[in-house]
């Protein structure tokens, strides 16, 4: 049942099919699946083409191009000035009863993919294909004009918010890495410290042991913390204070145990330049380490500063020299022990390692921000393009106020 001031109609009635030819002189857009239509020039994997200007769709400001073969995928996107498009996409002029970016918001939702996806053609999901016939077919339940615009406004204020926690993340993390350089490197030293620094093998740092058992099968979110040699990769960088991975306290024996201190490196992994990845773990409760790794104990040592130097650019480039093997690369404990440090006392180690700690908890505290933001628009998305929950028209102060 359509929402009360809502009507139903097909995609037909409030889009037309824009066929115009391109021209010389404008910008090309290619349509992403997660950033809509972007600059061509701008793709990582640029594709040549022998297409004139003129052999181009062109595609206006407020147009909505989309991709016939992914269209069903979320493959589309709003156009924010006039540009040309590749003639293999088919390009919706709105009208006057649709606001283009409340319906570049609609095609991105759930439901909408779904009926996207359904009124699709083609023998095999990588051949199906939505041409403007079938897409005019499809129903849409659509609120008034002046309660789309709103839509889209409130929608497009927490993209905006998203889009500047974003660019918080990035800085914070450039930030992060410039102060890892100067300070791990010595080429900056923090106030109070001016001793010289000494050389060291890693072997020197503490003894190594082999990480053992642990199945996939038996990690679950209940039982005694654990790490696998793959969350070394995906799940932290540096530091680790928790692991996400339980197993049962019965299988706990067949593996290693690791305490508060222990460094964790990855004994195998897909390139040289990933291999010997180090995780210090500085949590207070016991965990276990399954195979395809290597625990170091450190005798004297912060293990924090030493996560954070272990995954420097100075270490990496000395840990690939040591990688042997092709399709999977391996380093042991011997030639990670031959690494060469340069270590400063360790009162200067725990300083260093408070600052880049409190780097690193800056942009956790933005990523987790966005991640809240995010959580927040797709709801938004779901009850707002339904009539789940209405826009105040009359209301015009902050985007949480306007929404009933």
């Amino acid at each position: 049942m359509a929402p009360d001031g809502w009507r139903t109609t097909r995609l037909g009635k409030v889009f037309k099919s824009r066929r115009e030819k391109g021209r010389e002189g404008l910008p090309t857009l290619s349509v992403t699946l997660n950033d809509g239509l972007i600059l061509r020039e701008s793709l990582e994997r640029k594709t040549e083409t022998t297409l004139l200007p003129e052999d181009h769709l062109l595609v206006r400001k407020l147009d909505i191009a989309y991709n016939m073969m992914r269209m069903w995928q979320g493959a589309s996107g709003l156009a924010h000035f006039d540009a040309l498009v590749s003639p293999a996409y088919v390009v919706l002029k709105p009208t006057k009863e649709i606001d283009s970016v409340f319906a570049s918001y609609l095609f991105k939702s759930a439901r909408m993919i779904h009926l996207l996806w359904a009124y699709s053609y083609g023998l095999h999901s990588d051949r199906l294909r939505l041409y403007f016939a079938d897409f005019s077919l499809i129903p849409v339940t659509l609120p008034p004009i002046e309660e789309q615009r709103r839509i889209a406004e409130l929608l497009a204020t927490w993209d905006l918010a998203i889009e500047k926690m974003g660019k918080l993340i990035e800085n914070g993390q450039q930030r992060k890495r410039a102060l890892s350089h100067h300070l791990l490197t010595g080429a900056r030293r923090l106030p109070g410290f001016d001793r010289p620094w000494t050389k060291k093998m890693l072997k020197s740092v503490g003894p190594f042991r082999k990480g053992k058992g642990l199945s996939r099968d038996h990690v679950g979110t209940q039982g005694v913390p654990c790490v696998l040699y793959g969350d070394l990769y995906t799940k932290y960088e540096c530091v680790v204070r928790s692991f996400t991975s339980f197993i049962p306290a019965e299988f706990a024996a067949e593996s290693q145990l690791i305490r508060k201190g222990d460094l964790l490196f990855t004994a195998s992994g897909e390139t040289a330049e990933e291999i010997g990845k180090c995780v210090a773990y500085v949590g207070d409760e016991d965990a276990y380490a399954g195979g395809d790794t290597l625990v170091q104990s450190p005798r004297s040592n912060n293990p924090e500063y030493l996560g954070y130097l272990l995954n420097h650019t100075s270490v990496v480039k000395q840990r690939m020299r040591f990688a042997q093997g092709h399709s999977i690369v391996h380093i042991s404990a011997a030639n990670l022990g031959s690494i060469q440090l340069t270590l400063p006392e360790n009162d200067e180690q725990c300083a260093i390692a408070k600052v880049l700690s409190n780097a690193d908890r800056s942009v956790q505290n933005c990523i987790q921000q966005r991640d809240r933001l995010v959580s927040q628009r797709k709801s938004l998305i779901q009850q707002l393009l339904t009539g789940k929950r209405r826009v105040k028209l009359e209301d015009t102060a902050t985007p949480v106020a306007a929404i009933g």
